[in-house]
């Protein structure tokens, strides 16, 4: 039932993995190789984007100055026009108001209403 383990065999130590000393060797040398190489790439892309902006930025100052002066006269002729249409819409207003059609026929015409008199001056006859 319980078998006895044979005495013969002497015990051995355990095998230690062999190590090559000349890989460890050449990651000591350079242990951060992988951090500078990929800090520089970044720090070289950032420079690259940084200068393409700056110039894109310097090309468009002159184009927004530009448009500022012609948002400028859009605007003074948006005024102009508002102005305008004020006005038209005043004279459409009395021109079209049931109330003033009277006075503006007098106005436009030499007729008169019918309460009124004409009234013409004259120079008195001299004696």
């Amino acid at each position: 039932m319980h078998a006895l383990k044979p005495s013969y065999l002497p015990p051995q130590p355990p095998r230690r993995a062999r190590t090559v000393p000349r890989a460890k060797a050449k990651q000591r040398q350079h242990p951060h190789r992988a951090v500078v190489i990929e800090s520089t790439v970044r720090l070289s892309v950032n420079v690259v984007l940084s200068m393409v902006a700056i110039s894109a930025l310097t090309q468009l100052l002159p184009y927004r100055s530009s448009q500022a002066a012609r948002l400028q006269e859009l605007q003074v002729t948006v005024q102009s026009t508002d102005e305008r249409l004020h006005r038209v819409q005043n004279n459409f207003r009395q021109y079209f108001d049931p109330y003033q059609t009277e006075a503006n026929m007098q106005a436009q015409s030499h007729r008169i209403g019918l309460q009124q008199q004409r009234i013409i001056w004259r120079e008195p006859a001299k004696p």
